[in-house]
């Protein structure tokens, strides 16, 4: 089954409370080469839809209403390094320069169209998705994109002539028979690497956004079963002529918000997993019939809340727990007295340090947490900003 890593989403905001009143953030983006200002740089709160360019002279102004410190403010502009920076005063007036990106230089590889073109499909399917959202889901600028493989060498061993017609099909990369035709030798693919001269746009049409991915690493491995991205994410809603959020959008951001990796780190945050229609089971193995039984698991002493609004997940190291997800038919949250009327809808959640920590808002950092089932294998179709916030169901 495979599953993915989201400590690869996104470098989101850490929480701590300011004061209630409207504050800003001011800066200019310069070359650091010449000093002069840089036009048209895109500057944005990571995760989030609070976003700008820069104006002429390299200025931006970012309202902070919404957003608590310290974040990560990143600024990207084509033809520069990415960079990212934690913003914890709101008062200062920021100074970034921003360094020429160096040409990238691909491993000279005699490839043909027809295996970029295999790589893009395998790219779109893994990190969009493979529904009909991940479908309908574009990537405007693929031509930015560019791949690498690792590669072991295999030896199939030919034992019939069945075998033999089978292994006549085989097209592989380095493929070769020996003298005598006994076997077969070829490079297997282990893995598919994804990097990107500039940040991907991406067309959301469900979601009605369109996404800016400065895309840091993909990495999808085979034999583990896992993916794992890095990257920094900026949202643009869709907006009607009103400048709100079209019906459809609305309604499919919710969908896609119920049982996501978002709403269950904000309901373990909140202490209120059973009230948001979730429960936590580990894999244990029955010794009298030797078979992997599911076990209701109390999470809770392995938790510890910590300074800046943040939750320790401590003594989970490498521990695989299911999770069981009771909603509705538009996917809402089911009251627990309801539970026993509905199938749950399973995911599972890999913790792989000692020590991790999730955020109020739902997001996790550099942590290493890894989901599979349900949620795992949503792609970025399906995902939303971090300052999402759902419709009241009062």
């Amino acid at each position: 089954m495979r599953r993915i890593q989201f400590t690869c989403l996104f470098l989101f905001t850490v929480f701590f409370h300011l004061a209630a009143q409207s504050t800003s953030i001011i800066g200019t983006v310069i070359d650091s080469a010449n000093q002069a200002p840089i036009p048209f740089a895109t500057v944005y709160f990571d995760g989030t839809t609070n976003g700008q360019t820069t104006d002429d002279n390299g200025k931006f102004e970012l309202a902070l209403n919404g957003i608590e410190l310290p974040a990560i403010l990143v600024v990207s502009h084509i033809g520069y390094r990415t960079q990212s920076l934690s913003i914890q005063d709101p008062t200062k007036s920021l100074n970034i320069a921003l360094a020429v990106q160096g040409q990238m230089i691909q491993t000279v590889v005699v490839q043909d169209e027809d295996q970029r073109m295999k790589n893009l499909e395998e790219f779109r399917k893994v990190f969009l998705g493979a529904d009909d959202w991940g479908l309908r889901a574009k990537i405007q600028n693929e031509e930015a994109l560019f791949f690498n493989r690792d590669y072991e060498t295999q030896q199939l061993r030919i034992r019939s002539k069945g075998m033999m017609k089978r292994a006549l099909t085989i097209n592989r990369r380095g493929g070769a028979w020996s003298a005598d035709s006994s076997s077969y030798t070829f490079e297997q693919a282990l893995n598919l690497q994804a990097k990107a001269k500039v940040p991907l746009e991406i067309k959301l049409p469900d979601l009605g956004y369109t996404v800016q991915v400065d895309l840091v690493r993909f990495l999808s491995e085979y034999r583990a079963g896992k993916t794992s991205h890095l990257g920094h994410y900026f949202f643009k809603p869709v907006v009607n002529k009103s400048g709100k959020p079209k019906a459809r959008h609305k309604i499919n951001r919710q969908q896609a918000y119920y049982n996501s990796s978002l709403h269950f780190l904000r309901s373990l945050y909140a202490g209120q997993l059973v009230e948001n229609g979730y429960q936590i089971y580990e894999r244990v193995r029955n010794r009298s019939n030797r078979k992997t039984e599911l076990k209701l698991f109390d999470i809770s002493p392995y938790l510890k809340q910590v300074e800046g609004e943040q939750l320790e997940i401590r003594g989970l190291k490498d521990r695989h727990l299911a999770i069981l997800y009771y909603g509705d038919i538009k996917g809402r949250p089911l009251p627990r007295k309801k539970w026993n009327r509905t199938q749950p809808v399973q995911s599972g959640i890999y913790i792989g340090e000692d020590l991790c920590r999730i955020r109020a808002d739902g997001t996790v950092g550099e942590s290493d947490l890894a989901f599979s089932g349900y949620i795992g294998t949503r792609g970025v179709a399906w995902i939303l900003p971090s300052d999402y916030e759902p419709p009241s169901s009062n």
